[in-house]
């Protein structure tokens, strides 16, 4: 939530910075449009970085024990993540390698994801701690099972289970990924409509429609 309102009130700040400066270069400029425009926008997601830049700062400002929490946790789906990867090369299931291969990319993007922004961890630590390990273990199972030069009808039905929940596992990967992402498409979202609005009311505000290409 707190990330959400600083996201709010970081448009909020840089879509009004970004009109005031349209509207006083448009009236230094004699009255042209497009410098006007150009420096509203620039000025608008100019002081949007800044602001974001602060605030990753202060994200970061946490305390220790909380950052070796962190990169722990991310340490620990790390290493995981690499002996996922050792056991993938064994498989001699094409399609297996396939699933296994598109859990692996996933895990890899989530933990990046909470790399780069440490409070998503509250998002992901329930797969981190749940779903992760235990597909894992079941893919090193299953790379040792289908290497022995011998199988019953109880062994090819465990296998045959182990290729199905990997790929339910993997579809819950991706929902967790998009969960994690959530923040960032919402901000791009919110960001796209503000600069939108920023436009037609800069237009208005000047009373000059924006002109189209080609007319």
């Amino acid at each position: 939530m707190k990330q959400l309102l600083r996201t709010i009130w970081r448009w909020f700040v840089s879509w009004n910075i970004g009109i005031i400066v349209a509207v006083t270069v448009f009236i230094a400029a004699d009255f042209h449009v497009l410098p006007s425009l150009l420096s509203g926008m620039g000025a608008m997601w100019g002081v949007s970085a800044v602001m974001k830049r602060r605030h990753r700062r202060l994200a970061a400002d946490v305390p220790t024990e909380e950052q070796a929490y962190v990169r722990s946790q991310l340490g620990e789906a790390r290493a995981l993540w690499k002996r996922l990867r050792r056991a993938r090369y064994r498989l001699r299931s094409v399609a297996m390698w396939q699933t296994v291969s598109r859990l692996s990319a996933i895990v890899d993007r989530i933990i990046r994801a909470v790399e780069q922004q440490p409070h998503q961890l509250r998002l992901a630590q329930p797969f981190f701690l749940n779903e992760w390990p235990t597909a894992v273990e079941m893919v090193e199972k299953y790379v040792y099972l289908s290497q022995q030069p011998v199988q019953n009808a109880e062994m090819a039905a465990a296998l045959q289970q182990t290729e199905r929940l990997l790929g339910e596992l993997t579809e819950a990967a991706e929902r967790q990924l998009l969960e994690v992402l959530s923040n960032d498409v919402w901000s791009l979202h919110t960001g796209a409509k503000m600069l939108e609005q920023s436009l037609h009311q800069s237009s208005a505000r000047l009373h000059l429609p924006l002109s189209k290409k080609g007319e």
